[in-house]
């Protein structure tokens, strides 16, 4: 009696491990998706950042607003690049044909990116 009962634990329990499996394709694209697109619109808050700091300053300081500029202008340029459309649909591509997810971007990944929200459903809002 005692070996029934824990097997039938061990198939429930290693039953509900399993289930979410079958899922992790659709939802490992998503969350790849939604990671690339949350750090685009980060290097492009970077990137207007540092526009304006360069723009903002007089004919004197001119050389101070580039040099206050340069920095989150390198950072936004690197993080546009690393986050690319491009580099999401070859990394996208890949992962579909049995390719895993490269270290880097395996990293970044959290649970809020495996989440759908409404502005995720409805993109219009």
């Amino acid at each position: 009696m005692l070996n029934i009962k824990f097997l039938m634990l061990s198939v429930l329990v290693w039953g509900g491990i399993a289930l979410p499996v079958h899922g992790q394709g659709r939802d490992t694209a998503f969350a790849v998706h939604k990671l690339f697109v949350q750090r685009r619109h980060g290097a492009d808050a970077l990137l207007a950042a540092a526009g304006e700091m360069a723009a903002s300053t007089t004919v004197s300081g001119a050389v101070s607003g580039l040099v206050a500029g340069a920095a989150p202008a390198a950072v936004g340029l690197v993080k546009s690049a690393r986050y690319s459309t491009q580099r999401e649909a070859n990394i996208l591509n890949s992962y579909a044909n049995g390719w895993p997810i490269p270290a880097d971007v395996r990293r970044k990944l959290r649970r809020k990116h495996f989440h759908r929200t409404v502005k995720d459903v409805m993109p219009g809002r």
